[in-house]
């Protein structure tokens, strides 16, 4: 009987450190977004072919960052992402995926590409996608027009 006994008590510490260990892990999970707070390009901005598109954004989260990618695709297609020109002009689309050394808490970017001077002259959506540490991913747009001012 002595022996059950101290079985189940055993067994009672055991689960009640179990349980105190799992309650506390949980609430140590990070289920927060990181934030994006876009400095440049502003929203409507007007970029011409052949000049360089400055990128500046302030990247946050409470616990750590790992990666950003910076998009930039036609949003003048109402999301068709037609490839089909009737002037011969390129749509311009980039992509590019940064790792964040360190784990900080912030990161800024402050990036420069290079627009073609044969892009399709119409309006893009600059997309910044942010990944924290635990997986929790948010992402920011603006809306730009690449073109000449008189073109649109």
């Amino acid at each position: 009987m002595k022996n059950i006994k101290t079985k189940f008590v055993a067994f009672l510490f055991v689960s009640f450190v179990v349980v105190s260990c799992s309650s506390d892990s949980s609430s140590d999970l990070d289920t927060t977004k990181p934030t994006i707070a876009i400095e440049s390009p502003t929203d409507h901005q007007e970029v011409e072919p052949g000049s360089q598109l400055n990128i500046k954004a302030l990247l946050q989260d409470e616990t750590a960052l790992a990666s950003y990618k910076i998009e930039i695709h036609s949003a003048g297609d109402a999301h068709q992402h037609r490839n089909v020109s009737l002037d011969n002009k390129v749509p311009f689309t980039y992509e590019n995926v940064f790792q964040i050394e360190g784990s900080p808490k912030s990161h800024q970017i402050d990036y420069s590409i290079l627009i073609p001077e044969n892009v399709k002259e119409d309006h893009y959506h600059v997309g910044i996608f942010c990944i924290d540490a635990a997986g929790n991913q948010s992402q920011q747009f603006v809306e730009i027009f690449i073109g000449h001012e008189d073109n649109h």
